[in-house]
């Protein structure tokens, strides 16, 4: 399926997998939101499964839950003692729920909020490393939260950094080198410098050891130095007529 054409088929895309889909894994999720999430006035799925569907739809989407919850941390704490979740170094919690393993965090926790303004759910995509990652979808508004020229950014297939303070540099380097290799999309200004910068020959070990830990199909392991990494990684130009000619759709 390609790039959403615009935010209301974006939107008619979530609502049909959120609500109509009949399969066992979703009427489960259903189960699980409506008995653990739906007392929380406010809730939005953030980054991975958004962004997925917006790039390539139901197929592109291979990664966790991620929840967002604008409702105080003492709330949101008691929810995962409920859940036997575990805290993790980002201030949230994750849990396995049948085939789901899904993270939250209260929105007044979210570590970014030192850096920019975080008031409510629509707050939150400015709180993301990458600008691809940088929307969210309200379940109980049914709404998508994102900027205006999001998908265009998306079609022209460059993908930058949202917001650069972070406390994961190095793990945000190697999702950096997985995505412009696997997506085959091309890095924007700021991150070209944050790849220059950051990708040197402790790192360049850093990541191969890391994906040869976490992934079936790690894509640095032929890298025998930090400037090839760099060349390589620095010179990936995406198919420039497929990116011009879905400009019009927005």
């Amino acid at each position: 399926m390609p790039t959403a054409p615009n935010k209301h088929a974006l939107k008619q895309r979530l609502d049909r997998y959120f609500w109509a889909n009949s399969t066992g894994e979703m009427a489960f999720l259903r189960r699980v939101l409506d008995e653990h999430f739906a007392s929380f006035d406010r809730i939005a799925v953030i980054g991975g499964l958004v962004r997925d569907f917006a790039h390539e739809g139901r197929s592109g989407f291979h990664s966790d839950l991620d929840l967002v919850i604008d409702a105080p941390q003492e709330r949101v704490a008691e929810l995962a003692v409920m859940l036997n979740a575990t805290s993790n170094r980002f201030g949230g919690f994750g849990c396995g729920q049948g085939p789901w393993k899904i993270d939250f965090w209260a929105l007044e926790t979210t570590w970014a909020r030192r850096h920019v303004q975080v008031e409510s759910l629509d707050d939150i995509i400015s709180c993301t490393f990458f600008d691809w990652d940088a929307i969210a979808y309200d379940l109980k508004g049914r709404r998508l939260i994102c900027s205006q020229d999001y998908l265009s950014r998306v079609r022209r297939k460059t993908l930058d950094i949202n917001l650069l303070p972070n406390p994961s540099p190095l793990g945000n380097l190697v999702r950096a080198v997985r995505r412009l290799m696997i997506w085959k999309v091309q890095a924007g200004p700021t991150l070209r410098e944050f790849i220059k910068e950051k990708l040197d020959e402790p790192a360049l070990r850093f990541i191969q050891a890391k994906e040869v830990e976490l992934y079936a199909n790690p894509v640095s392991t032929g890298w025998m130095t930090a400037a090839e990494a760099r060349m390589t990684l620095l010179s990936i130009a995406p198919d420039k007529h497929v990116a011009q000619s879905e400009m019009h759709l927005d």
